[in-house]
């Protein structure tokens, strides 16, 4: 979802992360604003274009479509 957002949609990636920061049960600084950092290409390794490429993982783990036909038919 963070790269959907980032990537494809071009929204500010600290908005998203104080989203989440108020949603979490199981909240972490670290990781929460880390990650959604490295994502968005900005911090210690500043490259951009981190994109979660979804037709990939759908397919490696996916591969019966069982779970992407469930959500399809609902």
């Amino acid at each position: 979802m963070a790269s959907y957002l980032c990537n494809d949609l071009h929204l500010d990636w600290r908005y998203r992360a104080a989203y989440f920061e108020q949603q979490l049960i199981d909240y972490d600084v670290c990781s929460n604003w880390g990650n959604w950092a490295y994502l968005a290409g900005v911090g210690n390794d500043p490259r951009g274009n981190r994109y979660f490429n979804i037709e990939k993982q759908a397919s490696d783990y996916d591969k019966s479509k069982v779970y992407r036909n469930l959500w399809l038919n609902s």
